[in-house]
């Protein structure tokens, strides 16, 4: 599985309207990957999403500390069966941008999709945007 950005927010943040949500799934997911049951592909991407906007002023007041939210993907990677990869992702980042014909904030979008179909693996999102750059090309 490749969790979003949002539910790395989501899961960290205390106040965040699906905080219950995603912070049960990711205890049970870890719990999960430690059993070996289970794995979750951490992308860079979503990595550098998560501490920009957990960070971030603008968006959270207060923000968080980049100590804690460095230290919460820290505590992620320490759980075996969850690593940071981002597999060969180009090729369907590619296709994704032209056949859609994708860009700005899009991008983003299309690279956390294409590096999960890459991989392959399963993505868990609040983002409805997201789930548009999952949809096969024809």
């Amino acid at each position: 599985m490749v969790p979003d950005v949002n539910v790395l927010v989501a899961a960290f943040r205390p106040g965040h309207v699906h905080h219950p949500g995603a912070q049960a799934w990711l205890r049970d997911i870890r719990r999960e990957c430690a059993a070996g049951s289970a794995s979750v592909m951490l992308i860079s991407i979503v990595v550098a999403g998560f501490l920009r906007l957990a960070t971030n002023p603008r968006v959270f007041t207060p923000p968080d500390r980049p100590e804690l939210a460095v230290a919460f993907i820290d505590a992620l990677l320490a759980t075996p069966g969850i690593a940071l990869r981002d597999g060969d992702a180009w090729p369907l980042l590619r296709s994704k941008l032209l056949a859609l014909n994708l860009r700005g904030n899009d991008v983003n979008d299309a690279w956390i999709a294409a590096a999960t179909e890459a991989a392959p693996e399963q993505l868990v999102t609040f983002d409805r945007d997201l789930r548009a750059c999952l949809l096969p090309l024809t």
